[in-house]
């Protein structure tokens, strides 16, 4: 199995995905890390992402530190340089997973954002968040509406 990170740079902003690839079947899957849940460190993600802004340093709130591909990759020092880090040897980053896993009706699925109309797969639901979590980047309201009418109950 072949785990890497990578990242890179568009548009002044910078974007990191962990892709995981089984070489002996030629299956892969890749997830682009759009935002996250800072559980500890938060000081430092603050000061690398007051470090990071070109606007005055104002003290941001724990949802701020990494809610967008940009900033999270800013609260965690993530460069062009983090490209191809094996995630089954890196002693710098890797992942876990976490103690609570969330049921299937505390997951939104919905479309990407920021691709607009670009072909077929623009309006798929390739999107995925835990509904009524505050570090989510941009919430779906239409969709979490729609779960709420079905009975859904929220995570949160």
């Amino acid at each position: 199995m072949v785990s890497a990170a990578h990242s890179w740079k568009e548009h002044e902003n910078l974007w990191v995905e962990m892709q995981n690839e089984q070489p002996e079947t030629g299956e892969g899957a890749a997830v682009l890390l759009r935002s996250l849940e800072p559980l500890q460190g938060l000081d430092a993600m603050r000061e690398l992402r007051r470090a990071a802004r070109k606007a005055p340093a104002k003290l941001l709130k724990d949802w701020q530190l990494c809610n967008g591909p940009s900033r999270l990759c800013q609260a965690f020092g993530i460069d062009k340089a983090f490209d191809q880090r094996d995630l089954t040897e890196d002693t710098d980053i890797w992942m876990v997973p976490g103690q609570d896993l969330p049921g299937e009706h505390d997951v939104v699925a919905t479309t990407r954002i920021g691709i607009g109309s670009r072909g077929e797969w623009a309006q798929k639901p390739l999107r995925f968040y835990l509904r009524g979590n505050k570090f989510v980047s941009v919430v779906d309201k239409k969709m979490e509406r729609e779960m709420a009418a079905m009975g859904h109950l929220s995570c949160s």
